[in-house]
């Protein structure tokens, strides 16, 4: 399908909520923690506020259908009836923009029993009142993401141990900044899970391995599965 060409009517349409602007949606196994290997209908939402060396999306910025968050819901609807107990993951771009954050709270809440995933990338505020079966999977950009500091840092106390995770996509240059970080999250959150992604072949795994156990991190490697799986192919 070609890239929509909006029309300033459709633009504002977007700017207010009321369509979502749509890169792609599937249904896949899911490639990363904490729900690596598990069936999930993946949502990608246009646009994002970061421009990170190593993004592995580089078709973020395309809108290739356009939904209103009714319509979204019934298709949540129609995919869980044909594959019940499939989790949903938000994934950009960015999901949190605003006016989506708020529009997927909303959609949680509006279909209790699915179990909604969202990858962000950390910069913009959580919702600390998210329902139960909203998770965040929060992406913390490292030196070699370039751009600086970015993450919100307030979120690490809006995150729950039993929701929420902190995920860093690393290359070996990134390790001495992870180790401090870590060591930061776990003074005002204890318990919240930390993964380890290596970025592909910019790290071996022996040395992400040796990197955890050496320094006795609470922290789990993560690898993109999907990728293992598929390889460098779109839409799976």
């Amino acid at each position: 399908m070609d890239s929509l060409i909006l029309d300033d009517n459709i633009m504002e349409e977007i700017r207010l909520g009321q369509k979502l602007p749509i890169v792609e949606r599937f249904i896949t196994i899911s490639g990363e923690a904490p729900t690596m290997g598990q069936p999930m209908y993946l949502v990608r939402f246009s646009g994002c506020n970061l421009s990170c060396r190593y993004c592995d999306t580089p078709y973020r910025n395309e809108i290739n259908e356009t939904l209103t968050p009714a319509q979204l819901c019934d298709e949540i609807d129609r995919v869980m009836v044909s594959y019940p107990g499939i989790i949903i993951l938000f994934t950009g771009g960015e999901p949190l923009l605003k006016p989506r954050s708020t529009i997927v709270t909303d959609i949680a809440k509006r279909l209790p029993d699915v179990q909604f995933y969202v990858e962000t990338n950390g910069s913009v505020p959580i919702d600390e009142a998210a329902p139960d079966n909203l998770h965040y999977v929060l992406d913390w950009k490292t030196p070699s993401a370039g751009g600086g500091e970015t993450f919100c840092i307030d979120n690490i106390r809006r995150m729950r141990t039993d929701h929420d995770v902190i995920k860093f996509v690393t290359d070996e240059s990134d390790l001495p900044y992870i180790k401090k970080k870590i060591e930061m999250i776990r003074r005002e959150n204890e318990l919240v899970r930390v993964y380890l992604s290596p970025q592909t072949g910019r790290i071996e795994l022996t040395k992400l391995a040796d990197f955890i156990l050496s320094n006795k991190l609470n922290a789990a490697i993560s690898v993109q599965l999907h990728k293992i799986i598929w390889g460098e192919k779109r839409g799976v």
